[in-house]
């Protein structure tokens, strides 16, 4: 079912063209600036900012959707071990619980979830420690959240 349900965002992918920027981007690692220039050379226009702890994070955008990447297990605001894309949404009618699962349980690679008031989000968690990713792999990486994201809100009704 996992599979079935994975099969349009797979060859969604298939269909995207290959984004010869990306290839600059050697291994993307713990290193905050080398995630920011990945994704800038992807296409999304991406900024960094810090977040409450002091931590890297990126504000960017996909499609018509704002989101961040939060950096997690950072050794002096910097060495991160990994990375969780997020999107929020803020809708007039709450998303179901049931709704949420349903979703959960047909993806591979994110998870949604809601807040006390039945807004939806949407998060995909990447290990980056030791030998990083691959800019090959890095690049799947962004390609898959975006489609994604474009996927959750249709499902959303966004």
């Amino acid at each position: 079912m996992i599979m079935s349900a994975l099969r349009p965002a797979l060859l969604a992918l298939a269909s995207l063209p290959a984004l010869s920027g990306a290839a600059n981007a050697g291994v993307i690692a713990a290193d905050p600036q080398g995630v920011l220039a990945a994704m800038n050379d992807y296409g999304f226009s991406a900024t960094m900012g810090t977040d409450n702890q002091g931590d890297p994070k990126i504000s960017a955008r996909v499609s018509e959707t704002n989101f961040v990447v939060f950096f997690y297990g950072c050794t002096d605001n910097i060495d991160c071990s990994s990375i969780q894309f997020y999107a929020g949404y803020d809708l007039a009618d709450s998303v179901s619980a049931l709704k949420v699962n349903e979703w959960n349980r047909t993806q591979l690679f994110t998870k949604a979830t809601i807040d006390d008031e039945g807004d939806p989000s949407l998060e995909m968690d990447v290990n980056l420690d030791y030998d990083g990713s691959g800019e090959d792999n890095f690049q799947d990486v962004l390609d898959i959240w975006q489609v994604s994201v474009e996927q959750y809100e249709a499902f959303i009704d966004f």
